[in-house]
């Protein structure tokens, strides 16, 4: 996945133009994707679907926040089991990913899930929810990692995610914004807004979208004990600022950046590079669990942040609450 186009989030006139200068195109892929919909027969599972999703291209931090649903889950008594696509794997599936799985296989995403709880790969996800069922003694609840465009399966809760900083961009659809589908269309279709990203300004999309919202904030977790080290951050995120940002917020010398494509496969050379230039600058090289999980050789000189998503203490019984009531219907 390349990174992001700077039009799509600036307001400037330059951005303006390139933005209806792709419009056409936009109207095109609206139009493919209501087809898609039309002609998709979906598949209702015997379990309970929870979907976790975003309305933009690039990472709003579905997965950690699929691991926490998983955790809060377990603590109420569920037996949940996680049901990705293995984006970038070449794995079709469906599959029960196992520890000898690597991210050629079932991509990167699918690797960090199977570190919490049992994981389904499965393109087509329907197919993916049928073989859970088989093993219904096992789980009771299906976690969608990234699924709200896909209308191969129907989806009991709906969670949608939003970057407060980024928020929906431009509000054109791909390829002249960052939207999958029409704001409008996707916000009818959730149960609840998640807040995500590290602006503490308030936004209140309850009274704009009437939905249950609830913030989110990101916790280090047993965080390398090199904060006096110089450093040299690199990552393959949708949006690596991020990534980055979140070091320095955690007390982390930043001296250096190197940013790759989001869902980046390293090669040894890229790391063999990173190696010589922190070397020549005296650094000490630190990057995302995401990534690390795709590096192959060198990986005991390479540092990483393990970090986990959590909901603000205020929303935490409420949601809590709010998933019971709605798996309960």
């Amino acid at each position: 996945m390349i990174e992001a186009p700077k039009f799509w989030y600036k307001k400037n006139l330059s951005s303006k133009i390139q933005s209806i200068l792709f419009f056409p195109l936009s109207i095109l892929w609206i139009l493919i994707s209501l087809l898609k919909n039309v002609l998709t027969t979906k598949y209702k599972s015997r379990l309970k679907v929870i979907c976790i999703g975003n309305l933009t291209i690039g990472g709003t931090g579905k997965t950690p926040f699929a691991i926490y649903i998983y955790k809060v889950l377990k603590k109420l008594g569920y037996k949940p089991v996680f049901l990705t696509r293995g984006y970038g794997g070449l794995i079709r599936g469906p599959i029960k990913v196992k520890d000898t799985h690597n991210f050629e296989d079932i991509g990167d995403e699918a690797l960090l899930l199977n570190k919490v709880g049992p994981t389904i790969v499965s393109k087509d996800r329907s197919l993916g929810a049928r073989l859970i069922e088989k093993h219904k003694d096992n789980y009771n609840v299906i976690i969608m990692d990234d699924g709200l465009q896909n209308y191969q399966l129907e989806q009991d809760i709906k969670f949608l995610l939003v970057d407060k900083n980024l928020k929906f961009g431009n509000e054109f659809c791909i390829p002249a914004g960052p939207l999958r589908e029409p704001a409008s269309q996707g916000l009818m279709r959730i149960d609840a807004i998640v807040l995500t990203g590290n602006n503490n300004k308030e936004i209140d999309f309850n009274n704009v979208h009437n939905k249950t919202v609830f913030n989110s904030k990101v916790k280090t977790i047993k965080p390398p004990k090199i904060k006096k080290e110089k450093l040299l951050a690199f990552c393959g995120l949708a949006n690596s600022n991020k990534f980055y940002e979140t070091l320095k917020e955690n007390g982390f010398n930043v001296t250096s950046t190197k940013s790759f494509p989001d869902h980046y496969e390293y090669k040894n050379e890229d790391v063999d590079k990173l190696i010589k230039e922190a070397n020549s600058q005296n650094l000490k090289l630190i990057t995302t669990e995401k990534d690390y999980v795709k590096i192959i050789d060198n990986k005991k000189i390479i540092n990483t942040l393990p970090i986990e998503m959590e909901l603000e203490m205020k929303d935490k019984a409420i949601f809590k609450s709010f998933l019971q009531e709605k798996l309960n219907d």
